[in-house]
């Protein structure tokens, strides 16, 4: 019993506290208004995942047996200073901020409904922890390199060595989930079936709720009403082809989910940001008080960016054509032609990545 709240203790700590107080170190970069415990730690978990792929993708190409002990310990290292860093930066101010807000009696029960679906998916996701095909690949890759200490040189399927596949090499989610693994002395295989539900659901729903924030935002009320509409599409929604279900509830370990459910949404809500501050910049006076309003966005939109290369090799270009298309939006709306400038520079991890793409040989 100790030995399992001691895995539950690594788990917290490697899965929420290092990326909060990574994100504590960075957040000098948010304006004040956003410098909020949930925000802060987005922007430590992004940079956290960008960390990882960064080390990951030369342990994978450089190394063959020992690439995942060898990109563990790096990352360790990195992170773990990141963290001390960021533990120094500590202010206990962000737990003061007044969240509770002149709410009527009935947005009270709304937002008390909201919270017991979200209650209700994670708890089911924690009973019967749904089982999908895929895992023969991704859960087992990810076992391998807990064990075996080798990243995507192993034949899930028979255990026998293989060449690199390059979009494995690029879409690393599954070592990552195999660094917690590790890290946390947890089975891979309850790492992604049990532990990713619990972290994931509620941080795509709190994204949501920021969207929600963002649209709603001189109509406060409605905030939890969007929040259940949400809920009823994840729970209802039936979207995938292969799954009587949302990849969401079924598959939240596996990259393409975590791309579709997370950083796209992300992406949009990056942007109503950006929509948000338009007048503002317009009537900044100077260069730098434009980037000092412009700047935080674009490099969360860059991270994020990161984060669908390291989840999926479909999300580098889909991800791009999102950021596109709202791009063109946004230089309507607010008629100033830097915003290309910001664009480019946040895609420029999705043109990395193709290029790295390429010179890997391509392929599937």
């Amino acid at each position: 019993m100790l030995m399992v709240a001691w895995s539950v203790v690594r788990l917290i700590y490697w899965m929420l506290v290092v990326p909060y107080l990574i994100g504590q170190l960075f957040n000098f970069i948010l304006p004040e208004g956003k410098k909020t415990i949930g925000i802060t730690f987005i922007l430590g978990f992004l940079i956290y995942i960008a960390i990882f792929e960064m080390v990951a993708i030369p342990c994978i190409i450089n190394y063959v047996y020992e690439s995942f002990t060898h990109c563990r310990q790096i990352y360790v290292v990195i992170v773990s200073l990141l963290a001390i860093g960021g533990s120094f930066r500590f202010s206990k101010s962000i737990f003061k901020r007044n969240i509770v807000c002149d709410l009527n009696t009935e947005t009270k029960i709304y937002y008390g409904i909201f919270i017991a679906l979200v209650l209700f998916q994670v708890v089911m996701n924690f009973i019967y922890a749904p089982f999908n095909g895929d895992d023969a690949e991704y859960v087992t890759n990810s076992l391998i390199a807990q064990q075996w200490g080798s990243m995507n040189r192993i034949d899930p399927n028979v255990g026998g060595p293989i060449d690199l596949k390059t979009r494995n090499v690029l879409a690393a989610v599954t070592m990552w989930i195999a660094f917690i693994a590790k890290s946390s002395s947890v089975h891979a295989t309850i790492v992604s079936h049990v532990v990713m539900p619990l972290f994931v659901l509620p941080l795509v729903y709190y994204v949501y709720y920021q969207i929600g924030k963002s649209l709603f935002k001189e109509k406060k009320e409605i905030v939890p009403v969007f929040m259940i509409l949400i809920n009823m599409l994840f729970i209802f929604g039936n979207v995938s082809l292969s799954t009587p279900a949302t990849f969401l509830l079924m598959r939240s370990w596996q990259g393409k989910a975590l791309f579709s459910n997370l950083a796209l949404p992300m992406i949009f809500w990056l942007f109503l940001l950006m929509f948000e501050d338009v007048s503002a910049v317009n009537e900044a006076a100077g260069t730098k008080e434009k980037l000092k309003i412009t700047a935080p966005c674009w490099i969360m939109l860059a991270l994020v960016n990161v984060l669908s290369c390291i989840c999926n090799e479909l999300g580098v270009a889909l991800g791009c054509g999102l950021v596109a298309i709202l791009t063109i939006v946004l230089l309507y709306a607010s008629k100033r032609w830097t915003v290309l400038v910001g664009a480019f520079l946040a895609v420029i991890p999705n043109l990395a990545y193709v290029a790295f793409y390429l010179i890997l040989g391509g392929g599937a």
